[in-house]
């Protein structure tokens, strides 16, 4: 902690010499003062929201706001360090005196919204996201939290909307791909909703949410993208692809491959089963399993041989999902061999 406040203290001064410098050399002007301190409660805020060091920023600036009760970025980091520390009504209070104290801030009402959230106050959460894009059109955060909002409500062409904004902004976004994929869900878009499943995956293949999107994606009968269970792991891989009529595999199904690869090494010794299926061509259906085998024993030599076993059929593989059976013509599928 100590060298924490050195190098904040450090950064002050500095902070402070440059306001200085704009203010004329003069005594210190109410403007350098502001700037002081808006400086070190941003860095301070921000050090102990990164750290997670919640009751320790508390603590910090309830001295803060001993010293002054109206400064608004004293109460915005203490609305959200109590937030964090799930002080929901503590949080609300200090948030809504931020914005009171400064009304321009387009965070602070954002903030505002997500405290109200907390709080069950689903009507002025709302209000609070759409003040923060009135003095900010394009605040992403606040566009995301409409966007739930509207879901929750179960607004989903609005909420459509709001997350189409936010993609034109931020068009990375995992939380907003995978809600907006939902809301095509629910209005019944069954081409949209399958090609935004697979826009999530192709970015963020990991994880509880991208299982689901797995599971809501296979459901529509569509297996570009499966889990797979591989001990105690359950990893997504896209479709296993090859060179038309051959064995030879495709590049980018190679990388697909290391990921299996790398779980084999980092995880037990348990066996893996590779299955291949190919409609009406059992030669085809073998050669296939074998060079996925053959890719995964030259690239990961620290695999061992035995622990891959092969399998393949001349018939399509029928995948049960729910109540439904499909059939793929032509798939490789991988679990482990308990």
């Amino acid at each position: 902690m100590k060298k924490f406040s050195k190098s904040i203290k450090l950064r002050y001064t500095l902070v402070l010499l440059a306001l200085l410098g704009f203010s004329g050399g003069c005594a210190v002007s109410q403007v350098a003062k502001d700037g002081y301190y808006s400086v070190k409660h941003n860095l301070k805020g921000n050090y102990y929201l990164d750290q997670k060091k919640y009751k320790e920023g508390i603590d910090a600036f309830e001295q803060e706001l001993k010293k002054n009760p109206q400064s608004a970025e004293a109460h915005y980091f203490m609305g959200r360090l109590q937030l964090a520390d799930n002080h929901a009504k503590e949080g609300l209070y200090h948030l809504q005196q931020a914005a009171g104290f400064s009304p321009d801030k387009a965070d602070y009402h954002f903030w505002l919204g997500v405290a109200y959230s907390s709080n069950m106050e689903s009507n002025l959460e709302r209000k609070s996201y759409l003040r923060a894009l009135e003095l900010d059109p394009r605040h992403v955060q606040a566009l995301t939290y409409l966007g739930h909002n509207q879901l929750e409500r179960f607004e989903y062409k609005d909420a459509l909307n709001s997350y189409n904004r936010v993609l034109e902004l931020s068009p990375d976004n995992a939380s907003v791909l995978y809600s907006r994929a939902l809301v095509l869900n629910r209005l019944g878009k069954t081409p949209e909703e399958r090609l935004a499943w697979k826009k999530y995956l192709a970015l963020y293949s990991s994880g509880p949410m991208a299982r689901l999107a797995v599971m809501h994606l296979n459901a529509l009968g569509d297996f570009q993208y499966r889990s797979h269970a591989v001990g105690q792991d359950t990893i997504i891989l896209e479709k296993i692809q090859f060179e038309p009529s051959t064995a030879e595999l495709s590049q980018r199904s190679q990388s697909c491959l290391n990921v299996l690869g790398e779980t084999l090494i980092d995880g037990n010794n348990v066996p893996i089963h590779i299955v291949a299926y190919q409609k009406n061509n059992k030669r085809l259906a073998e050669l296939r399993a074998k060079s996925v085998k053959k890719y995964l024993l030259d690239r990961f030599p620290e695999i061992e041989s035995s622990r891959l076993r092969v399998s393949w059929f001349e018939v399509s593989e029928k995948i049960k999902i729910g109540k439904k059976t499909f059939s793929e013509n032509e798939s490789i599928n991988f679990f482990s061999a308990v």
